[in-house]
């Protein structure tokens, strides 16, 4: 239960950002775009400079390396958002993606923790050996809240500042 309410909370939050008529789809794309980001950068980074474990009990592989490789990868796609976007304030939006992405990676954690709490490996069997669907998802559905919330926080998209 407490899985599928976290999956419907993420899901509505994307819907009402998606719903923004002048900024729905390009900040769809941004957090899509962020999430890849961070979860690529976390890997290469983590992988490459490897060092002490980030939180060992929960994700045992993670690393702070990896964690500065997630935010930054964020910040490069905010950076690139920007410039595509012709954005007004790029070291706004690149500033914002950063800590996002450090949000991002919280969400990983927390999927992590659940699996480890309820004493589950995978959150399914659709890609064994991969944590399932939701190891695919779990930064999306935190950034998504987290970018909603921003959102009505400031009165507006956060692509519009």
């Amino acid at each position: 239960v407490p899985g599928v309410i976290y999956v419907a909370i993420a899901g509505a939050s994307l819907l009402l950002i998606r719903s923004d008529r002048d900024h729905g789809l390009a900040a769809l794309l941004w957090i899509i775009a962020l999430v890849v980001a961070a979860d690529t950068g976390g890997y290469l980074v983590g992988r490459t400079v490897g060092g002490p474990k980030l939180a060992p009990r929960i994700s045992p592989n993670k690393t702070w390396s990896g964690l500065g490789g997630a935010v930054l990868g964020a910040a490069l796609a905010g950076l690139c958002t920007a410039f595509i976007l012709n954005h007004t304030n790029v070291w706004m939006l690149t500033l914002i993606s950063a800590g996002i992405g450090l949000l991002e990676q919280g969400g990983d954690l927390v999927e992590s923790a659940f699996k480890r709490h309820f004493g589950v490996k995978d959150t399914s069997q659709i890609i064994p050996g991969h944590g399932g669907v939701l190891d695919r998802v779990d930064g999306l559905l935190a950034v998504a809240v987290a970018v909603l919330v921003i959102n009505l926080w400031a009165g507006g998209s956060v692509l519009a500042w």
